[in-house]
C-alpha cells in the first residue's frame, strides 16, 4: 500500500482528508465472486479503512463501528493485480472518525472524472459491552432445525471459491435464525486491526442461507448499524456463529449477529445487519431449499399460549453459562447424558419465559431461574408481571419442548420404540389396549399416544406416574387429538409427530 502521510497541523477535524491507497489483489480474492464478477470483500474494505485511520490518527479507536454502508461493489477486473483507491477520513473531535472508500475513473469521451463511494463507516470506541445476546438465546437455536451441510451450501447456494468456504459441518436453520461453526482461514488476508476477516464473512453466509430458505431471496449485505470487536478473531481458530433475524420486509432483511469462541466469549457483535437482493431478481434460490410453511407442531401450538422446542444439535458447547447459580449446582452433579437433557430443558424454559413476555431480550439468562424450590419441578418465571404462568417441560434424546400459558397443561415427547409395547400391561387398561389394537394408526403409534397422554397428565396435575396409570382413562385415540378422563373429569390431548417422535399436550377440555 502507499505510505500514509503523517497528519499535519493543518488537518482539521471537520474536513475530509483524501489518502491514496493501493489494494493488492491476492490470489485468494478471486474466490469471492457473484454473478460472474469478482468482488472485493466488504470485510476487507473495513479492515483497510480501520488500518488507515490508525496510521493517520494513532489515538483513534476502531473496534467500534456505526452507520456502515456498502453502496457499490468494488469489482476486480480479470487482469487486475492491484486496485488504486482513495480512503477519505474526517474526524469530528468527539472520538469518532468517519471513513469512506472511493474510486475515481474517467467517464465518457470528455474524460470527466467520476467518483464512486463504495463504502462508508464511522469508527469509534465500542459502546456495546457484555454479551451480544442473552446467553440462552446465544447458545440455543429455537425451532425445528433444517440441516444444511456446509459443502452443499457452497456448492448450490453461495458458490464462492475455496478461500471463502469457511462454514464447517452443518449450518442449522430455523425460522428463528441460524447457527454454525466457522473457521478463520489462514490465507494471507490482513488480520489487523480487527482480526481475521473470514469469520465475519462466514457469518453473513448463514444469513444469506436463511434469506434463501425463509424469505425466497438471495440477500447480500448492504450495511449495518453497529459492530463491536472486543476480542479480535485469530487465523486458524474455529468459532461459533449465531444469527438472529430482527425484521423481514419485502425489500430488506435485518439481522443481529454474534461470533463466539469455544469458551463463550464474544469476539464480534454486528447489530442491524441489512441484507437485500442486489441482483434485481435475476438470482433466485433453488426450490429444494425453500421452506414450504409447514409447522410440524401446528396442532399443539394452537392449544397453548407459547411453545419452545430445541434440538440437541442446535445447542452450543458453552450453553451451561446460561444457567443460574442454583441450576448450575444441580447440573454439575449430573452425568454426561443427563447434563445434556437438563441443559436443553433449562434453555427451553428460559426462552419460553421470554416468549410469554413478548420476546423479551432484556433479562440476562442467569436471572431466569427455571426450577421450583424443590429443585426438581420446572418453573417458568413471569418476566412481564402478568400474574400466574403455568408451564410444562419434556425432553427425549433429540428434543426439549416447553409449553406455557394461563392454564394448567402437560407436555410430553416420546420416541417410538419397542419399550412402549413391552410395558403396555403396566400403563394400559383393557379398554385402552383394545383401542390400540384396533387403531388405524397401528398398535405402536396408538400405544405410544396412550403412554404419552398419561405422562402429560402427571405434569398437568402434578400427579405421580403410577397414579396416572390407574386414574387416567383414554377414551379415544386419534392421530392429532385424543380424549380422556381423569377421575371422571374430561381432558383433551393433542398430538404432533416429527420423525417418529410423538409430541403430546394434555389440558382440560374447554
Amino acid at each position: 500500500m502507499i505510505q500514509t502521510p503523517p497528519r499535519s497541523e493543518q488537518d482539521r477535524d471537520d474536513a475530509w482528508v483524501r489518502l491514496p491507497r493501493i489494494l493488492p489483489v491476492s490470489s485468494y480474492l478471486w474466490d469471492h465472486h457473484f454473478m460472474g464478477k469478482t468482488i472485493f470483500p466488504a470485510v476487507e474494505i473495513l479492515q483497510g479503512l480501520a488500518a488507515t485511520v490508525l496510521a493517520h490518527r494513532p489515538e483513534a479507536r476502531v473496534t467500534g463501528m456505526r452507520n456502515v454502508s456498502f453502496d457499490r461493489f468494488l469489482e476486480i477486473a480479470e487482469n487486475d493485480r492491484e486496485r488504486i483507491v482513495f480512503h477519505d477520513l474526517k474526524a469530528n473531535g468527539k472520538g469518532l472518525v468517519s471513513a469512506r472508500l472511493v474510486t475515481v475513473s474517467p467517464s465518457g469521451k470528455a474524460g470527466i472524472r467520476r467518483e464512486k463511494i463504495h463504502a462508508m463507516v464511522d469508527f469509534t470506541a465500542p459502546e456495546w459491552t457484555g454479551r451480544a445476546f442473552p446467553m440462552d438465546l446465544a447458545a440455543a437455536l429455537e425451532g425445528m432445525v433444517y440441516r444444511l451441510p456446509a459443502e452443499q451450501l457452497y456448492r448450490k447456494l453461495i458458490p464462492f471459491g475455496p478461500a471463502y468456504r469457511n462454514l464447517q459441518g452443518e449450518v442449522l436453520l430455523t425460522e428463528n435464525g441460524g447457527v454454525a461453526q466457522v473457521r478463520a482461514a489462514e490465507y494471507p488476508a490482513p488480520a489487523a486491526p480487527l482480526g481475521s476477516t473470514f469469520p465475519f464473512d462466514g457469518i453473513m453466509h448463514i444469513a444469506c442461507a436463511w434469506s434463501q430458505r425463509f424469505h425466497g431471496i438471495v440477500a447480500f449485505p448492504v450495511g449495518f448499524g453497529e459492530r463491536a470487536v472486543p476480542i479480535p478473531t485469530v487465523p486458524g481458530e474455529t468459532y461459533f456463529c449465531r444469527v438472529l433475524p430482527v425484521s423481514a420486509m419485502k425489500e430488506e432483511l435485518i439481522f443481529d449477529m454474534a461470533i463466539y469462541d469455544p469458551e463463550g466469549r464474544v469476539r464480534e457483535f454486528i447489530g442491524g445487519m441489512k441484507m437485500r437482493d442486489v441482483s434485481g431478481g435475476r438470482v433466485r434460490p433453488p426450490g429444494w431449499v425453500r421452506f414450504d410453511g409447514t409447522d410440524p407442531l401446528a396442532t399443539i401450538r394452537k392449544h397453548c399460549e407459547a411453545l419452545c422446542v430445541i434440538e440437541e444439535a442446535a445447542v452450543a458447547g458453552f450453553a451451561a453459562d446460561a444457567l443460574t447459580a442454583g441450576e448450575r449446582t444441580r447440573f454439575d452433579r449430573m452425568g454426561i447424558r443427563r447434563k445434556k437433557n437438563y441443559l436443553m430443558g433449562r434453555l427451553a424454559l428460559k426462552i419460553l419465559a421470554r416468549k410469554l413476555a413478548g420476546q423479551d431480550r432484556k433479562f440476562p439468562a442467569s436471572a431466569i431461574h427455571t426450577m421450583m424450590e424443590d429443585g426438581v419441578r420446572p418453573f417458568c418465571p413471569d418476566l412481564a408481571g402478568r400474574g400466574s404462568v403455568f408451564c410444562s417441560l419434556s425432553h427425549d434424546r433429540r428434543f426439549a419442548v416447553a409449553v406455557g400459558g394461563g392454564e394448567p397443561m402437560g407436555i410430553d415427547v416420546e420416541f417410538l420404540s419397542g419399550r412402549v409395547l413391552r410395558a403396555r400391561h403396566l400403563y394400559m387398561g383393557e379398554t385402552e389396549s383394545t383401542l390400540a389394537d384396533r387403531s388405524p394408526l397401528g398398535v405402536p403409534a396408538a400405544a405410544l399416544r396412550v403412554w404419552s397422554i398419561k405422562e402429560g397428565v402427571t405434569k398437568a396435575l402434578d400427579m405421580p406416574i403410577g397414579e396416572a396409570w390407574q386414574r387416567v382413562r383414554v377414551r379415544n385415540i386419534g392421530e392429532y387429538e385424543s380424549r380422556l378422563t381423569v377421575d371422571g373429569e374430561h381432558f383433551a390431548a393433542f398430538h404432533d409427530t416429527v420423525d417418529d417422535h410423538v409430541f403430546t399436550l394434555v389440558k382440560r377440555e374447554s
